[in-house]
């Protein structure tokens, strides 16, 4: 596969990040009604529908090999059942785009881990500068109240923790090269379903499915066009950018993040957050610069 250029790596990073950011201001819609093992079993189970009716529709739905499945079992755990469960639980605490600024660590987290583990994408200079001015605009952003909207420090170390898990999920899969994407995304999603509600079934309460239409709207949206869409995409992207590039979605998606929570939840982000998006935009350009 050809590399990227780089006016389509920023496409289909903006594209990524887009559909991705949304899934903070559903997340919380959600959260404040369903539980979280029960809100992660739903996530996924809608978007491992979506995957399996286009990969049946393109005939490529089967089952996967042993070597694949290894990989799902990893991906399925780092980004999938995992992070879904720690952002609901962070996100009864916290409003969307400070979680999502929180989150932006991800680039950070995926340059340190692959400077250890990528020697073939280590971080150049530029490279470095980039994410340094990506954190410089995330830190103005969050201002000097890093934790307003009612986030709490727990909530705050939770999306900490879910920032961790998608960096070691991106730096695995820029290892591993796994070459199903399509089986990847599915098998991800299936574990996902299979180990949250496994826990949710021995730690939570079935009632936590009993919810009103509107909420089934909401997870079918963010199953759907906020899961299984941007990480098909995300996938297809790591077998042509560098780790890190692909990982700049990470400092993309909270102003996406903040746009839908503003229309959805009436949440309105501060002037600052113009200033700072102009930061990780320079930041970004910087480390993807070839």
């Amino acid at each position: 596969m050809l590399p990227l250029s780089r006016a389509r790596l920023w496409a289909e990073l903006l594209l990524i990040s887009a559909l991705w950011g949304s899934s903070f201001p559903l997340m919380r819609h959600v959260a404040g009604v369903m539980p979280p093992l029960a809100l992660a079993t739903a996530r996924g189970a809608f978007a491992a529908l979506a995957v399996g009716l286009f990969l049946w529709w393109r005939g490529a739905l089967r089952w996967p090999g042993r070597r694949s499945l290894r990989h799902i079992l990893v991906i399925g755990t780092v980004n999938g059942w995992l992070p879904n469960v720690l952002t609901a639980l962070a996100l009864r605490d916290i409003e969307s785009a400070p979680a999502a600024l929180i989150q932006s660590a991800t680039p950070l987290l995926v340059g340190v881990m692959a400077f250890f583990l990528l020697r073939e994408e280590r971080p150049g200079p530029r490279m470095a500068l980039g994410l340094g001015l990506g954190f410089l605009g995330i830190a103005v952003i969050l201002g000097p109240r890093a934790l307003d909207g009612g986030a709490t420090l727990g909530a705050a170390l939770l999306m900490l923790g879910t920032a961790a898990s998608y960096a070691a999920g991106t730096v695995y899969m820029r290892w591993a090269r796994p070459e199903e994407a399509g089986q990847l995304v599915m098998g991800q999603q299936v574990m996902a379903v299979l180990i949250a509600g496994t826990l949710g079934l021995a730690f939570g309460a079935p009632g936590g499915f009993a919810q009103p239409a509107s909420i089934w709207l909401s997870l079918v949206v963010l199953g759907v066009f906020a899961s299984a869409v941007p990480l098909s995409l995300y996938v297809l992207l790591l077998r042509r950018a560098r780790a890190t590039e692909a990982a700049m979605v990470g400092y993309l998606e909270p102003p996406f993040a903040a746009l839908v929570a503003a229309f959805l939840l009436s949440e309105i982000p501060e002037p600052r957050v113009a200033l700072g998006g102009a930061v990780v935009l320079l930041g970004v350009w910087l480390a993807t610069r070839r």
